[in-house]
């Protein structure tokens, strides 16, 4: 009889896992008949790249029963049996697996032995070597979970009471244990790991607690038992609203997945819960988002603590029957070439989920290390993962084989270098005809991937950054990533955070002197005109010609000496803020500290530029009075003279303060204090300062309202004579209390958006 299938649809891994998996069960049992059986009567005629895959998971398994019998048979005789594999080059994992198992059978080998004899693959099979795996197999075979495993057995410790989930090298049960007479989610698997005793030291709320791991030689299993979480898994959602338009997708999606799993286990969902009334009124980027939020900030606690996870992806998130998130199966133990990324990481549904980087660490053929890898790695992985919730689809389409491990793990990785396909990160707002043709392209489309994030702007731009190849381009940690899409979910503090290119915020952040030297000067400027001309008419002549020529030459002795002056008291305090503002607009980094002492003091350039502004004014009028009583000589009016010179300068002194301090306070908080902002976010420093500048506001908008008021009272006390000046101040007054009044409404806004803005402790 034949043992060759026909051709089949080899597309994806799930496909291909049939053809594989079928052949490797036909072999195994050809084996126990006792006679060894021939390789290429289990070989498939097509396609050429499963057949390779075939042909090298054949001879592993074959290499293995072998050397099991004592009738171990050289690599040489399989390559001359099946010359393709020599075509095509030798896989680097097969010479591996055969130095590996001789090994393990204690025969003499020897890496010299082997870097003569294929020569051509001497570089790739001395990274495998260095890894210092000698112990592991590249085997798809040897990772697979014995079938025998039913509910209802008993292993080890446990009463096996229910299936919860099961992949091509793991099944997970529903267990009791005995000894402690729980309920536990035992994960049953054929490789050992460190799993266990890295992960029990983790303690957050979107990590599943890992209890403990275990060994049953037996029965040649590992164990792993961790809390049990009956919602299901990410994976079970995404199969869900797939077939969902997305129109019809929302937080409910989520619960009904998560009602589906608990109907299945025979629980009842917990309908009074306030966490799932929470999801119920989401909408479907709005409950991605915050799956992401949780997802993340649970990731940056696991890097924090030098844990990477590895294996991001939905069948690794598991959800608890109010629908929160929980990361599994940290694969904190998979950091060598030899287990990285071969057949049972593809198979596994890994491969899809790695970030570039990733990739070229666990290929033979590359010489990146694993040890090279950080977090970012796993931040690419959780991007992928919520795209592929958020629209339904993977970025990069579904995988295939390419003929051989390396030659696929090349193919993805130069699909995920080359960038997201235009149609999904905007490049529609390219210029001239290629950019109006995407623009027609995506308003024709009905992909769900170039829908609008819907009331969670930015979500989509922050994923598309995760999903940058190069990783100095991605967030710098999971803890950023976090706060990036609690961003999205805060609409007006995003606004605020992330302006939209170019426009007026972006030109007072590339001139930030000039514009505040200019909200100073044009105020002061105009209450001094205004000054000027009160004082010379009400007060100056009346007191006599010398006075009129002595008051016009200190006009200009004091302006020339006094608006310098106050300018540069103001600079001394802007210019630290200008040049941080200037250099992270143009992308520098600067430290956590400086950042935060900057933004601090950004908050207090408003209350700084009232302070010179009085200060100078308060001088100004002392020294008018003084000058003009030595030089002129006592007034005629006497001491009323003075004390009305005092008054004039101290009201249009604290116009001139009170106003500047709206718009210096709205530009700091709208335009200068978002641009301070690392990746790290504002600190606890930050809302003491912000509360402070709520509370002083109720003082200057006092200020500017009542200081009008109480100097036309002094006008019609004083039965002046200059009506334009009763006018003058009047339109001024109301001008500038209803500035003040709109400018502080929108610095509350600011301020109460600043204070949302996520931090690194949350």
């Amino acid at each position: 009889m034949s043992i060759n299938p026909a051709p089949a649809r080899t597309e994806t891994a799930s496909q291909v896992w049939e053809v594989v998996g079928s052949q490797l069960d036909a072999f195994a049992n050809a084996w126990q008949e006792g006679t060894p059986p021939d390789v290429a009567r289990f070989l498939p005629a097509e396609p050429p790249a499963v057949r390779r895959l075939v042909l090298v998971e054949l001879i592993k398994l074959d290499l293995d029963q072998r050397l099991q019998r004592g009738e171990p048979r050289p690599l040489e005789e399989y390559l001359r049996e099946f010359p393709e594999l020599v075509t095509d080059g030798i896989p680097s994992d097969l010479l591996y697996e055969d130095f590996h198992l001789r090994r393990q059978a204690n025969l003499p080998v020897d890496p010299a032995d082997y870097y003569r004899r294929f020569p051509d693959r001497a570089a790739e099979l001395a990274r495998l070597l260095g890894e210092s795996v000698s112990t592991r197999s590249t085997a798809v075979t040897a990772a697979r979970v014995p079938v025998d495993l039913t509910p209802g057995d008993q292993l080890d410790d446990f009463d096996l009471l229910a299936v919860l989930g099961q992949g091509q090298f793991a099944k997970v049960f529903l267990a009791r244990q005995r000894a402690m007479q729980r309920l536990v989610a035992l994960k049953v698997s054929c490789s050992r790991g460190v799993e266990a005793q890295t992960l029990a030291q983790l303690d957050h709320p979107h990590i599943v607690r890992v209890y403990d791991q275990r060994q049953v030689p037996d029965r040649g299993v590992h164990l792993v038992y961790m809390t049990y979480l009956p919602g299901g898994t990410l994976q079970a959602l995404i199969d869900r609203v797939r077939h969902l338009s997305p129109d019809r997708r929302s937080g409910q999606s989520l619960l009904g997945a998560v009602d589906a799993a608990l109907d299945g286990r025979g629980e009842v969902p917990p309908h009074a819960s306030s966490v799932r009334r929470e999801w119920t009124a989401r909408s479907w980027p709005a409950t991605v988002c915050a799956l992401g939020v949780k997802l993340a900030s649970a990731l940056d606690y696991a890097h924090r603590h030098g844990v990477l996870h590895r294996d991001i992806k939905p069948a690794n998130v598991l959800l608890t029957a109010e629908g929160e998130p929980l990361l599994a199966d940290f694969n904190v133990g998979c950091c060598s070439k030899v287990e990285g990324a071969g057949p049972a990481a593809f198979f596994g549904g890994s491969l899809a989920y790695m970030a570039p980087e990733h990739l070229e660490a666990f290929n033979p053929d590359h010489p990146r290390s694993p040890d090279s890898l950080d977090g970012r790695a796993d931040v690419y992985g959780l991007a992928v993962t919520l795209w592929e919730l958020l629209t339904g689809a993977r970025p990069f389409g579904p995988e295939s084989l390419q003929g051989g491990w390396p030659k696929t793990l090349e193919a993805m990785t130069a699909r995920r270098r080359a960038g997201l396909p235009s149609e999904l990160v905007g490049e529609d707002k390219a210029p001239g005809w290629r950019g109006l043709l995407l623009r027609l392209r995506r308003r024709n489309a009905k992909n769900p991937a170039q829908d609008h994030d819907g009331d969670v702007p930015g979500l989509r731009a922050v994923l598309i950054r995760c999903l940058d190849p190069d990783p100095d381009r991605r967030p710098a940690d999971a803890g950023e990533m976090s706060r990036e899409l609690a961003l999205c979910l805060r609409p007006a503090t995003r606004a605020l955070v992330r302006p939209a290119r170019g426009g007026w915020i972006e030109c007072v952040r590339r001139y930030p002197v000039v514009t505040l030297f200019a909200i100073g000067l044009v105020p002061n400027g105009l209450a001094s005109l205004f000054n000027i001309y009160y004082n010379d008419k009400e007060i100056i002549t009346p007191w006599g010609r010398q006075a009129v020529d002595v008051f016009n030459i200190i006009i200009a002795i004091i302006n020339s000496i006094f608006f310098p002056l106050g300018l540069t008291f103001f600079w001394f305090a802007l210019a630290p803020v200008a040049r941080g503002v200037r250099r992270m607009r143009v992308g520098h980094t600067l430290p956590g500290a400086d950042l935060a002492a900057l933004r601090k003091r950004c908050l207090r350039l408003g209350r700084i530029g009232a302070g010179v502004c009085a200060g100078c004014w308060a001088v100004a009028g002392i020294v008018w009075p003084v000058v003009l009583r030595a030089v002129v000589g006592p007034p005629p009016q006497g001491i009323e003279t003075y004390v009305h010179l005092l008054i004039s300068l101290t009201i249009c002194g604290l116009v001139a303060a009170s106003y500047p301090y709206f718009l210096v306070t709205f530009l700091a908080a709208h335009v200068f204090y978002p641009g301070l902002l690392g990746p790290d976010g504002p600190t606890a420093a930050d809302g003491t300062a912000i509360r402070r500048v709520e509370g002083e506001l109720g003082v200057f908008r006092a200020m500017a309202a009542a200081v009008p008021l109480v100097a036309m009272v002094v006008l019609a006390v004083r039965q002046t004579s200059d009506q334009y000046a009763v006018a003058i101040l009047g339109a001024a007054g109301l001008v500038g209390v209803g500035l003040a009044y709109l400018l502080e409404g929108r610095i509350r806004r600011d301020l109460a958006a600043l204070a949302e803005i996520p931090t690194r402790d949350e």
